[in-house]
């Protein structure tokens, strides 16, 4: 199976439209956690890494991260090698096939991550087992669009209704809170026009 994001690794935290979602989804992950100080945060579809080590870094929290792309785990380990994230562990692979135990994180944070799961009612089901009683899905992702976004390539979904997903979260043992769109994500199109796709972020408790 072929490596998706091997081209743009490199040159994925430069992109100034994705920083500045970034900022604006740190803000919301803190309003959602105001202390992550020694709790276990996984990121799933981590890419770069670039949000999660500032949760590290910045907030105390302990990270997993996670992802299937080795190109983006290259560039996060390369991060990790310069500035060690002391207990950070960084797995590789489909997340039910990782060596992680039922009930072991307290946060899994999902940016942007969710739309390229063809399935996605079967990682739900993981979230919810890995969590722990009490603990926080945190989701980020774009508001259903027309295809545009990852033009001229394709994905398994073109964005989420926040108040489907929710129902289907509520269905799998959360606890929903009200979703809200934190950001407005500038990107061209394929042909080059400016397009703006708005981004919710929905934070769900496990009960």
């Amino acid at each position: 199976m072929g490596d998706d994001f091997a081209k743009a690794a490199a040159k994925w935290d430069a992109n100034p439209f994705r920083l500045a979602m970034l900022q604006d989804l740190y803000a919301q992950v803190r309003r959602a956690c105001p202390d992550l100080t020694g709790r276990t945060v996984l990121e799933f579809g981590c890419g770069t890494g670039a949000l999660g080590l500032r949760l590290g870094r910045e907030e105390g929290a302990g990270l997993i991260f996670v992802d299937t792309s080795p190109a983006m785990l290259e560039v996060l380990r390369g991060k990790l090698q310069a500035a060690p994230l002391a207990g950070a562990r960084v797995l590789e692979g489909e997340l039910p096939a990782l060596p992680l135990e039922d009930a072991s994180v307290d946060v899994v944070l999902c940016s942007l991550s969710l739309h390229h799961v063809p399935d996605v009612e079967p990682f739900i089901r993981q979230f919810r087992r890995l969590l722990t009683p009490g603990g926080l899905l945190l989701v980020a992702d774009a508001m259903p669009e027309d295809g545009s976004f990852h033009a001229p390539a394709t994905v398994p979904h073109n964005g989420f209704d926040p108040v489907e997903l929710a129902a289907r979260l509520a269905a799998a043992g959360f606890a929903p809170e009200p979703h809200s769109v934190f950001h407005l994500l500038q990107k061209p199109d394929a042909n080059g026009a400016p397009r703006e796709y708005p981004m919710f972020f929905l934070a769900a408790k496990a009960v």
